[in-house]
């Protein structure tokens, strides 16, 4: 079994981008590395040099204010060496605490040492008179403490330049992993990219040649490519979409066909009452032409109807529809309706019941665009129920806290294989029973309308049983 374009991409790229991924984690890892070496650097071998300098610097100025003390027993000069004294005192403590080597805190400990000897023996010089053994003694203790604190310096400027080394090392092999492994995903790339596209390149054309003649407008027989299975699914897709555009050709074909239909007979009307009028041929009965002239305008209110629905359709579809929201009850809209559509139930003995709740809560609609929709739904009713039949209007807010409204009819129903076309535009509902007039956009329509106020259409039904179409809207 050969291996699927699919597969032998994911094998390849999965090898590049397990390349990445190492790349990515050593680079990251060593990149890592790199940044506690610096901050120990700066943290460790860079502060002790600092404080060392800091330490050595402070105790020749408090020495400085020492001598001076001893010399005119000013009190400033006192303090100020028992402040300098605080502040070297916590230095030590710092260069203490960041030792990170046992020679460097053994040191520290003897500078700390040393320099308490020192402290005593300034406070024994207050009351001996002996100045010259307290000045040797003190020059033995500061050239201590100086070379001790030179010590670490020296200590802590190896380490730092060991550490910077390694860094430097760290960052070359860094480079060379990173100009490597580049190397090699580039290699892949460009194969995958040869053997793939020289895989695919023929079927790729058959298609592009089959498309050029779809746009001619000749659909032909179906593509056949059994191979690589990818294109052969992408020619199943392509052979579906040229179905679907030849039944789309065809719907175009047929729309055409009823809209013709539902143009020629209104115009037919229209001239022939014209010529009617014309010619006289009702001139000394006036009840006649009346008649005619009804004729006329009921048609020619059929015509304007008709391409109305077009326009309107048209703009739901490119999103430029108005509506004029306004919080209202939906209870009066149903009752205009029916109202409206009494004469024809009427006319055809058929039953309207209403069973419309007493708690429904307000909603935001376009109220002209909601008594569309349900004029459609109940026109539809009752087109398609027997004379002597029932149509049912219900209403109420269900258990989402939508509000709910049904038509159902007991007419001949609608085939389950048509439940989901009912809602496409120019797909008319057809009956064996009766025979309908319409262009097919009322539920498509509809159903735009409904999608824009933020509710759902959708109709229940069995042929021979009847049809019951729902649609919600949100309460305000």
């Amino acid at each position: 079994m050969k291996m699927t374009i699919f597969k032998r991409f994911v094998i390849s790229y999965l090898v590049i981008i397990l390349l990445i991924i190492f790349l990515g984690v050593y680079t990251a890892l060593r990149l890592n590395q790199l940044n506690q070496i610096i901050n120990y650097m700066i943290s460790v071998d860079s502060a002790t040099i600092k404080l060392t300098e800091e330490l050595a610097d402070a105790i020749l100025t408090q020495v400085g204010f020492e001598e001076k003390y001893l010399i005119s027993k000013d009190k400033d000069f006192y303090q100020r060496f028992w402040e300098i004294r605080d502040y070297i005192s916590k230095n030590i403590r710092k260069l203490r605490y960041i030792a990170d080597t046992t020679k460097k805190r053994k040191l520290v400990k003897e500078i700390k040492k040393v320099y308490d000897s020192y402290l005593f023996l300034f406070k024994d010089a207050l009351y001996d008179s002996n100045k010259e053994e307290y000045q040797l003694r003190k020059q033995k203790i500061i050239s201590e403490i100086s070379q001790k604190l030179k010590e670490i310096a020296n200590i802590a400027r190896l380490d730092r330049d060991k550490k910077m080394q390694m860094a430097s090392d760290i960052s070359l092999q860094v480079i060379k992993v990173t100009t490597i492994t580049a190397a090699i995903g580039l290699i892949m790339v460009i194969l995958i990219s040869f053997f793939n596209t020289r895989n695919i390149n023929r079927p790729i054309l058959l298609l592009k040649e089959k498309t050029k003649e779809v746009a001619r407008g000749k659909f032909g027989s179906p593509l056949n490519i059994s191979s690589p299975p990818e294109i052969k699914e992408l020619t199943n897709s392509f052979n579906t979409m040229c179905e679907r555009l030849k039944e789309l050709d065809e719907m175009k074909k047929d729309f055409i066909s009823h809209l013709s239909h539902e143009l020629r007979t209104p115009l037919t009307a229209i001239k022939e009452a014209s010529n009617m009028l014309l010619e006289g041929v009702f001139k000394d009965v006036p009840e006649k032409q009346y008649e005619l002239f009804s004729i006329i305008k009921e048609e020619c209110e059929r015509l304007i109807n008709s391409v109305n629905r077009i326009l309107d359709l048209s703009r739901m579809e490119a999103g430029m529809m108005t509506y004029n929201f306004k919080t209202a009850s939906i209870i009066p809209i149903i009752k205009k309706s029916v109202t409206k559509l009494i004469p024809l139930a009427q006319k055809k003995k058929i039953d309207i019941e209403l069973n419309l709740s007493d708690k429904i809560s307000l909603t935001k609609i376009d109220e002209e665009k909601i008594a569309q929709v349900i004029e459609n739904l109940l026109d539809n009713a009752l087109k398609f129920t027997l004379e002597g039949g029932k149509v049912i209007i219900t209403a109420m807010e269900n258990e989402k806290g939508m509000i709910e409204v049904s038509v159902a009819d007991t007419g001949c129903g609608i085939p389950k294989d048509d439940l989901e076309k009912v809602f496409d535009k120019f797909k008319r509902i057809e009956s064996g029973w009766v025979a309908v007039r319409g262009t097919g956009l009322g539920l498509s329509i509809a159903k735009h309308i409904i999608t824009a106020h933020g509710g759902q259409i959708w109709v229940k039904s069995e042929p021979g049983k009847g049809s019951v179409f729902y649609f919600t809207l949100p309460v305000s």
